[in-house]
């Protein structure tokens, strides 16, 4: 056996903030920016990032477990993470 009959591994785009493994060979996907969690009074949260989906597509990504109740100001600051995290998928892709 000799180097050339290792996998070899990929390299992650320059954007990819995922440490993923030397020997990873097919990533998941890569996790670009995230912004801070956006806390709503009563416990909930939504969560904005931008990554890469099983299908190689990239673009926004948002979490919130069982719905996010958020103020008006705090919909607001969900509202301009959400506009930066389209342009940043929009300026690079």
């Amino acid at each position: 056996m000799t180097t050339d009959d290792l996998p070899k591994p990929i390299g992650c785009p320059n954007w990819c903030q995922t440490r993923h493994a030397g020997w990873d060979l097919e990533p998941e996907g890569h996790n670009g920016v995230h912004w801070p969690t956006v806390h709503g009074d009563d416990g909930s949260f939504l969560d904005i990032a931008t990554g890469q989906s099983t299908a190689g597509d990239v673009g926004v990504w948002l979490s919130s477990a069982d719905g996010a109740n958020l103020t008006p100001e705090q919909a607001r600051v969900a509202s301009r993470q959400l506009l930066q995290a389209a342009n940043w998928v929009e300026n690079r892709f």
